[in-house]
């Protein structure tokens, strides 16, 4: 067990930078499972993969700086004119005879200023994916919630035949937690409950899962296809599932013992839920019709995820309509929030799991329960004050932000500010004792930092065996349920007194 410390939040912090700034979609190479052409506002060809000739009776030379050859305009012509012109519209082809060539698929998608082609081998063999009944039923609580999560799992491990199929979660802090797991127990042991540091997956990589509705890598340990081109620019590939798979990536896969991997994203609304990640500890392909089905799969499965979110927050906001409603009343009935503290304060504890609160209007104090000292109160009021765009502040870990209060009997807070209608300055400060927690996590998060040539650099960790955080200095941690409390908090108090 390792105690969290501020230089380990460097740390970890400078590694994430590291890997937001890999330019992904920009690597001029694609994987080899497929050939790919890239055209421009014109359709004129403007890249070509090395590797086109395995596909296309083309050679990708000839191709270059030209409009689409006869053959190809016939095919993909029509395709092209129904293709909307919002970035990240795409269709299907299956089955398509080129001259006397193997008959391939071919996935087109548009970029912001481009079109990338994407071709496959097609399956000849006869499709054996059977209709699957995905669950309808919208969950009613958090345990209807994980059975759903495994029925997921299971499902599309059934389907795509990989070794273990997660449902993978992510935090408001970035992290990612494994909710729930299929796999073959003598090829992987369980990653269930395990959290996974923010930078294993880096909002750069997130913004290519929101754009595409699959990633597949058959084999992490193959060498990449080059993109040709008559220009030094790179093509956009944004919107392509054969973009070359990150060196950082592929020894993460190494160390994990995946040579194949699949993924899914899970979007509610417009917002990146999780994934479903799917490994093989060898190497590992899917068809065109196999990633399209897991892909009606994942996508209805969000939908359900998206609408048991929102009604779950609807019914939290009914609660919150009934309770401050109830604190309107006693502030009204004392005419001030601090004459009303004995009603109040009850209600917020239970409310916000808080032991503590202290309010400050204009120059004077008032707190009851745990809460840090008046010159403790003072500095975190005055650093409040300074931060203008932000009304309401989160603190997890005063040990952490503001280790010059030293000991203090609460460990973390959320608090609101507003000006009342008299001009004074009025917050509310709800604080949260210390609560010693275990983290779970796949393999040190604390990855190494190497340094090449005088650049820093980060080397995926070796190990993904349970690493047992015993995290010191923090509160329970605040949810998004508390902010909006905190929210509507604020509002009535605008309402009352601003």
């Amino acid at each position: 067990m390792i105690l969290m410390s501020n230089q380990w939040n460097e740390c970890r912090q400078k590694g994430l930078e590291y890997c937001e700034s890999e330019p992904l979609a920009y690597s001029n190479a694609i994987q080899p499972h497929g050939g790919l052409l890239n055209l421009d506002s014109d359709y004129n060809v403007t890249h070509a993969s090395a590797n086109l000739t395995h596909y296309l009776p083309h050679l990708p030379a000839n191709l270059l700086s030209r409009p689409l050859p006869e053959d190809l305009k016939t095919i993909l012509t029509p395709a092209l004119n129904r293709l909307p012109k919002m970035p990240g519209s795409r269709t299907e082809l299956f089955a398509v005879a080129i001259n006397n060539h193997p008959r391939m698929d071919f996935v087109i998608s548009r970029g912001l200023d481009n079109v990338v082609i994407e071709i496959f081998i097609h399956d000849t063999h006869p499709s054996k994916l059977p209709a699957y009944n995905v669950p309808m039923k919208t969950p009613s609580n958090t345990e209807s919630a994980l059975e759903l999560h495994n029925k997921i799992a299971s499902l599309l491990q059934d389907l795509t035949d990989f070794d273990r199929v997660m449902v993978y979660a992510f935090r408001e802090d970035g992290d990612g937690e494994v909710l729930a797991e299929a796999r073959r127990t003598e090829k992987y042991g369980s990653y269930l409950g395990l959290r996974f540091p923010a930078s294993d997956i880096p909002l750069i990589a997130r913004n290519l899962y929101k754009k595409n509705p699959w990633r597949l890598i058959p084999d992490r340990s193959v060498q990449p296809i080059p993109i040709l081109s008559h220009s030094d620019t790179p093509p956009d590939l944004n919107w392509s599932d054969l973009r070359s798979v990150s060196p950082i990536h592929q020894i993460y896969l190494a160390n994990m013992g995946v040579r194949a991997s699949f993924s899914l994203p899970i979007m509610a609304g417009s917002e990146l839920w999780g994934l479903i990640a799917c490994h093989h500890a060898t190497p590992h392909s899917l068809t065109l019709k196999t990633m399209r089905s897991a892909s009606q799969i994942s996508r209805h499965y969000a939908l359900v995820i998206s609408t048991w979110l929102a009604e779950t927050g609807m019914r939290f906001v009914d609660k919150l309509d009934i309770f401050y409603q109830e604190q309107r009343l006693a502030m009204l009935k004392h005419g001030d929030i601090i004459s009303a503290i004995p009603d109040i304060v009850p209600n917020l504890f239970e409310l916000f799991s808080a032991s503590g609160l202290a309010i400050k209007l204009g120059n004077v104090w008032a707190h009851t329960g745990d809460t840090p000292n008046l010159s403790q109160l003072t500095i975190l009021s005055d650093s409040f004050d300074c931060v203008e765009n932000d009304s309401i502040q989160v603190i997890n870990s005063f040990s952490l932000d503001y280790p010059q209060l030293e000991y203090s009997p609460v460990a973390g807070a959320q608090a609101i500010k507003l000006l009342t209608h008299k001009n004074d300055s009025l917050q509310i400060w709800l604080f949260r004792k210390e609560l010693i927690q275990e983290v779970q996590w796949g393999g040190n998060p604390n990855k190494p930092v190497e340094f090449h040539d005088g650049k820093m650099g980060i080397a995926p960790r070796q190990s993904f065996d349970k690493w047992v955080e015993k995290r010191k200095g923090y509160c329970s941690p605040w949810k998004p349920e508390d902010r909006l409390a905190a929210k509507r908090l604020r509002q009535l108090l605008i309402e009352l007194y601003g």
